[in-house]
């Protein structure tokens, strides 16, 4: 009786395993996974892409890799792909602005905030920074 139960028990927790690696997956391919063992969403369904720094948790400037696929901002370690930093539902961002500087001069810096939390990004350029809060908030707008 006892081995019985466990083995229902793995076998549910194995069916979790495959449950979790098939949404894995999916993602992978919403992201533009490119291991060429898996499909990927054509280069066309990138609104917008390049580099971004953005504030790691250990609070210093990292250069990533963002692109903006349908409704998703993922950010990789680099243009390659290979590694997944973050992703963040559009939806989910309820204010995107520049951060104006005490000089006067156009910002590269802006602010994310998504709930109560806000991210700090900098663009290489501010063309570069305007950029993304325009893309972005034309994607907030079309929702």
């Amino acid at each position: 009786r006892r081995r019985e139960k466990v083995a229902a028990f793995l076998a549910g927790v194995l069916l979790s395993m495959d449950l979790a690696r098939s949404v894995v997956q999916r993602l992978l391919v919403l992201l533009g996974s490119r291991d060429p063992s898996e499909p990927s969403i054509p280069e066309e369904c990138v609104t917008k892409c390049g580099h971004l720094w953005r504030v790691d948790s250990s609070g210093r400037w990292v250069k990533r890799w963002f692109e903006l696929r349908e409704d998703v901002l993922a950010s990789y370690k680099a243009e390659d792909r290979t590694k997944l930093k973050n992703a963040i539902k559009v939806s989910k961002i309820s204010r995107i602005e520049l951060t104006p500087t005490l000089e006067g001069e156009r910002p590269t810096h802006f602010v994310m905030t998504c709930g109560t939390s806000s991210y700090p990004f900098r663009g290489e350029t501010p063309d570069d920074a305007s950029s993304w809060v325009d893309t972005i908030e034309k994607r907030l707008r079309a929702q």
